[in-house]
């Protein structure tokens, strides 16, 4: 398995079905099914039934019409100067039976051995004990200080950053999964959280957001998780009515289109909150008073949840005000040069 991902310029082609692929993939990897979802079902189904010869014809001939454009399309990934890696779920038949059509074709392949079933395992035995050698810089404050934001902006200036949240497509919080789509799958998060500690392994930092180990449904591995409670921490903030108008701009779309989603989510508060309130929250974010919304959850809920406003800025390494992201980032990296220079001196 490591040997395939280490090929010159390779292109995955994932020939499971649609569902299967949503599930769990190679990062990068294109997905070219022999079978549908419902015509994976339909062979199944014969399978069950009457036994695989004759599975085998049905899926035969409901494969023969689409291998034309099957093929067509990893020619041009080909001829795009990738080296093509096929793959099912076990290393089987399907990626078999499309190796031998693209050698006849002229096409050169690989089968990627024991499929994709063989890259979960690999992708999990690699984070159990992955050494992680940079030193993990985690940024700290309160909802809605912007710090999705301001590592963005490190990042678009050179800092090694991981955007946890991105990867898990989740916000980490009880509003976390609104507008954002389905949140990504635990088998998708962690070939990303991979293939990220990999690129930044001999970086000498990595700054991430701070985030509780469990992000919407999936988990943080535990070197990364370990080396964030181990590593020092910054701390960004910003005034309540920058707050708000950050959080607003950010979910602006989500209330316009969403609201039924926001209020069932201000709803699951119930037993934190109270009834009366969320019932008051509900109301008053139907009546459009969506920046009290905003500042009764700040000052109810999520501040006294995270508990930054009233954290000592000496348990931080740096603290940075946030309402200048600009300033911000420059302090930062300041802090991150020096730190850089005393993990030098230490090597």
């Amino acid at each position: 398995m490591p040997d395939a991902l280490k090929l010159d310029n390779p292109i995955f082609i994932d020939m499971r079905s649609p569902s299967e692929f949503a599930n769990g993939a190679i990062p990068g990897a294109i997905n070219i099914p022999l079978l549908d979802d419902a015509e994976r079902g339909e062979v199944g189904t014969i399978y069950k039934l009457t036994g695989p010869e004759e599975a085998k014809q049905q899926g035969l001939a409901i494969v023969s019409a689409k291998l034309p454009a099957l093929v067509g399309s990893i020619r041009a990934q080909y001829k795009g100067g990738r080296t093509v890696v096929v793959y099912c779920w076990r290393g089987g038949m399907r990626s078999k039976s499309v190796v031998g059509i693209l050698e006849i074709m002229g096409i050169p392949a690989y089968q990627l051995l024991g499929g994709y079933k063989a890259y979960r395992r690999h992708v999990l035995e690699t984070l159990e004990s992955f050494d992680l050698k940079p030193t993990v810089v985690t940024l700290c404050g309160s909802t809605g200080v912007g710090k999705t934001t301001l590592l963005a902006l490190l990042k678009e200036q050179g800092v090694p950053v991981i955007d946890l949240e991105k990867l898990a497509n989740h916000r980490g919080s009880v509003f976390g999964s609104v507008g954002l789509g389905k949140p990504a799958t635990a088998q998708n998060f962690d070939a990303l959280i991979l293939r990220e500690l990999l690129r930044y392994n001999d970086a000498p930092y990595i700054m991430v957001e701070c985030e509780s180990k469990r992000i919407g449904n999936v988990y943080i591995p535990e070197p990364l998780f370990a080396a964030m409670k181990k590593g020092p921490k910054l701390l960004a903030y910003a005034d309540i009515e920058t707050r708000v108008t950050r959080l607003i701009e950010e979910y602006l779309d989500v209330y316009n289109s969403r609201g039924d989603e926001i209020r069932a989510s201000i709803q699951a508060l119930r037993a934190r909150l109270g009834a009366v309130k969320t019932d008051r929250l509900s109301a008053a974010f139907a009546a459009g008073e969506v920046r009290e919304v905003v500042r009764t959850l700040l000052t109810d809920y999520y501040d006294p949840l995270y508990g930054y406003e009233q954290a000592a800025p000496a348990d931080y390494a740096v603290t940075v005000d946030a309402a200048d992201f600009s300033r911000a980032a420059a302090g930062i990296i300041d802090y991150l040069n020096t730190l850089r220079g005393s993990l030098c001196c230490r090597q």
